[in-house]
């Protein structure tokens, strides 16, 4: 990767300069949303159980309605469905708001709101992909989706923090209003600002059912081996490497006897690597991207290993960074992957898996991840996933290169 190539800078494009801008400050709002909805649930239920139900009801949404949601952004106008389910996004922060202002809170109300607010998530985060590539130039498309992950993990530091003021210096259920404020600047580019020639036609008079519209996919995957070999690295990649961030608690504990600030540091060097490797992408220039997932995956390796085996605090601390930077590689470079040797007419049913394979996982991997940790221990079982996750994405990485 030649570095500092800012021939392709998408920033230069207005549409996209819009997009990053909406993007931001709406994911500023969903990460205080998701912090403040956490604290609710603790609040209502005093109970890890009730966290670890809320936490299953929180993903069933993405495995239902992953594939339906990438059908739906094959068949409509794509900027008039994002400019509608962003608008749809507003109502459930105002219904928790307002329940919770009102104090006519339960359990059971809370999960079936937050369902609903996933639900459009499910189809949220795969049209915001898909959407990058009408607006920019294929050849700037990498380095779109590496701003948008530096947006999104400077979000994930931004909003925390908020959370955390508002409900220190204000009251619990401002955060959900102010989620539904942070929707209206991007809503708001979507309907006036951002504008565009469509690179393709929808066929109104020939929508295919659901299963021959998948068909399309599975032709196109014997076709191009390397797509779903991709997919694959992304499925273990979150299932064996990502899902492990959930035993920080665990480390910081038992193997440091650290408390609360030790785990925040820890947090905090894997936003940062993120945000690093994310910058590392947008000043460069990536060549032989399947390459590059292999290298990420490695990175991640050293730094899972180093974390769960290190003694040494500075250096454990250089390990979360690696992880993180090592997630900001990987994903965009896997994502841009998928959606450059895609036809753009069945892009959002292939990144419906992308997907799937990203954020339904996530909380497959971390629940088994918790459960196993206590059985063989934190340093053996990461091992093991490292381990998996090498073998596997090496297996999958050989035959994109012999397939594609």
């Amino acid at each position: 990767m030649a570095f500092l190539d800012l021939s392709e800078n998408p920033i230069k494009i207005k549409n996209f300069r819009y997009f990053i801008l909406g993007h931001f400050i709406s994911f500023t709002g969903s990460w205080t949303y998701n912090t403040a909805i956490v604290w609710l649930v603790y609040e209502l239920t005093r109970s890890s159980f009730y966290l670890g139900i809320f936490s299953l009801f929180n993903s069933l949404p993405t495995f239902v309605f992953s594939f339906l949601a990438g059908l739906i952004i094959d068949r409509f106008d794509r900027k008039k469905l994002l400019t509608w389910v962003v608008f749809l996004g507003i109502l459930p922060s105002v219904l928790l708001g307002f329940i919770t202002q009102e104090g006519r809170l339960s359990f059971w109300l809370v999960v079936l709101i937050n369902m609903l607010a996933v639900s459009l998530a499910s189809v949220d985060t795969p049209l915001r992909q898909v959407f990058i590539s009408e607006i920019v130039p294929s050849t700037y498309l990498t380095k779109a989706i590496s701003f948008q992950a530096l947006s999104f993990n400077t979000a994930r530091m931004v909003g925390p923090f908020l959370a955390g003021l508002i409900i220190t210096y204000g009251q619990l259920y401002q955060c959900f209003y102010f989620n539904a404020l942070s929707y209206l600047p991007f809503f708001l580019f979507l309907l006036f600002f951002i504008k565009y020639q469509k690179s393709y036609q929808i066929d109104l008079e020939n929508k295919k059912n659901f299963i021959e519209a998948f068909k399309e996919v599975f032709t196109l995957f014997r076709k191009q081996r390397a797509l779903p070999a991709v997919i694959g690295m992304v499925f273990s990649f979150t299932f064996f490497g990502a899902s492990i961030l959930i035993l920080f608690p665990i480390i910081v504990d038992k193997l440091f006897g650290g408390g609360g600030k030790e785990f925040g540091q820890l947090s905090s060097m894997v936003g940062i690597g993120a945000i690093l490797g994310s910058v590392y992408i947008i000043l460069g220039k990536v060549k032989n991207k399947l390459s590059k997932l292999w290298v990420s995956t490695c990175i991640f390796a050293l730094g899972a290993l180093g974390l769960v085996w290190s003694k040494i605090w500075w250096l454990t601390l250089f390990c979360c960074l690696l992880l993180g930077f090592s997630f900001t590689n990987f994903y965009p470079i896997a994502n841009s992957y998928l959606q450059e040797n895609t036809p753009t007419e069945i892009r959002g049913r292939v990144m419906s898996f992308f997907t799937l394979s990203f954020l339904g996982v996530h909380p497959l991997g971390s629940f088994l991840a918790g459960v196993l940790a206590e059985k063989v221990g934190v340093g053996w079982l990461v091992s093991f996933y490292v381990l998996s996750l090498v073998l596997v994405n090496f297996f999958l990485l050989n035959i994109a290169k012999l397939k594609k």
